[in-house]
């Protein structure tokens, strides 16, 4: 009995905890996505694109799909648990080879800190050579 209410004790704590946290939780989700934005405006742009559309939700991850040279449809692989993050992984080399950069960038830049590699190629002097960097 003392076992059962000690057990519900602990479970409205949590919960309590978890509630405090969700402004916390909100603001840090937001700022991800800002990042994220951020990150890919400029890649958008230099492949052609308007890059205003990085701030729609998901639409963003379809135009990342494209640039990578995949079909819009390989954009539901982002919804599946585990596949998600090999497939990010893999979205990031192709970008890599879309704006002709090395092996070693692809690997650190574009699939280790992505984020960071998003960065550099959306606001440095890269340029995008789409289906020319396939010929080369």
């Amino acid at each position: 009995m003392i076992d059962t209410i000690l057990l519900a004790a602990d479970d409205n704590g949590r919960a309590a905890i978890e509630f405090m946290n969700a402004p916390a939780n909100v603001f840090g989700g937001l700022i991800g996505y800002l990042l994220f934005v951020a990150s890919v405006w400029g890649m958008f742009e230099k492949s052609g694109r308007s890059g205003w559309t990085a701030l729609i939700p998901i639409y963003n991850w379809y135009v990342v799909v494209k640039l990578a040279g995949f079909t819009g449809a390989a954009t539901i692989l982002y919804f599946i648990p585990l596949v998600n993050i090999v497939f990010g992984w893999v979205v990031g080399w192709h970008i890599g080879k879309q704006f002709d950069k090395s092996t070693v960038f692809r690997v650190f830049g574009l699939i280790l800190f992505q984020l960071i590699g998003f960065f550099i190629l959306s606001y440095g002097s890269d340029r995008f050579l789409g289906k020319q960097a396939d010929r080369s």
